[in-house]
């Protein structure tokens, strides 16, 4: 009876932690989404505020939120998942690796009763998920950096009959598709619903990666508050995205010759490993697998080559 009330106790205990800990994280997620944000800046600027803001933005650079709960919900909003599934947020991606490393947890304990093996699962499984939405958004990346010489020629076309930036936005839709018609319809739709096109264009330019067009974004509203004439601007920018195409596949065959050097070199290690552990008949996997040390090497080198993996899968940008 006594065993039972305790093991009750303990489950009682380790649910109410478990609903504290969720309610903590909801609470500093929506303090840190990036809507929030934005909006709470708005808010709370005044003319001094915004005044030394920029004044250390001269001096020091860009201020960049690093908050993990900031990013994780960009990383979300970057990769185009919203537009299919508004629901999902930065929250939703962390309470999935959470659940992915539980689950690799058990699967090591239970199917391989190792713990340096259910330690390695539940950080794969976890990066897994980071991986997934870090190639949405690699995609997205892709398909916006195909589609923004289009974007600012149609934009261009339409500021020859309208000087307001939000019908101009609305006239480009019905010709565009991919990432950007969501990002452009989402524009719209925030400048309509909250009155405030500055906060529209933030969000804008916090939805998308890619330079280029946050570059664009922030000239487009430049020209709103000084009242410069967009055509003129855009055909300026067209010039600069014939420039930044024509680097893009240099690029991309740097980055390609990196990540099949990284490969080979990998491959390499693993085959001269073996070749000298039968040179001298050693059991090399016997040794490696037999032993808390040389698990404990097998795991750092997996750990390692899973950050590897994920700094490198991120770099094309």
């Amino acid at each position: 009876m006594t065993l039972q009330m305790s093991n009750l106790l303990s489950w009682m205990l380790m649910f109410l932690l478990t609903f504290v800990f969720s309610v903590i994280v909801h609470k500093r997620f929506k303090e840190k989404n990036v809507w929030n944000n934005i909006v709470k800046r708005y808010r709370e600027n005044t003319d001094k505020k915004l005044l030394s803001e920029a004044e250390f933005v001269t001096r020091f650079g860009a201020i960049e939120n690093n908050s993990i709960l900031y990013r994780l919900d960009r990383l979300v909003l970057t990769s185009g998942i919203k537009n299919y599934l508004p629901w999902v947020s930065g929250e939703v991606m962390l309470l999935g690796m959470i659940m992915a490393g539980m689950a690799g947890f058990f699967e090591g304990a239970i199917l391989f009763q190792n713990v340096f093996v259910a330690i390695f699962l539940t950080v794969a499984q976890a990066v897994a998920v980071y991986v997934f939405f870090k190639a949405l958004s690699g995609k997205t990346y892709n398909e916006i950096e195909d589609g923004t010489a289009i974007f600012v020629s149609i934009l261009s076309n339409h500021a020859k009959g309208s000087s307001d930036i939000v019908t101009i936005m609305n006239n480009t839709i019905p010709a565009l598709s991919g990432p950007l018609r969501g990002v452009v319809q989402k524009f719209v739709a925030d400048a309509e619903n909250t009155g405030n096109v500055d906060i529209a264009f933030d969000y804008m330019k916090e939805s998308v990666d890619n330079r280029q067009l946050q570059t664009i974004i922030i000239n487009l509203k430049n020209c709103m508050h000084y009242q410069a004439n967009y055509e003129e601007v855009l055909v300026q920018m067209m010039g600069q995205i014939a420039a930044g195409l024509s680097a893009r596949e240099d690029r991309k065959n740097i980055l390609f010759s990196s990540k099949l050097t990284l490969v080979v070199i990998s491959i390499m290690q693993i085959i001269i490993v073996w070749i000298i552990g039968a040179g001298l008949g050693i059991d090399v996997k016997h040794i490696m697998t037999s032993n808390a040390f040389g698990q404990v090497l097998l795991l750092v080198t997996g750990l390692l080559y899973l950050m590897v993996g994920v700094k490198m899968f991120g770099t094309d940008r």
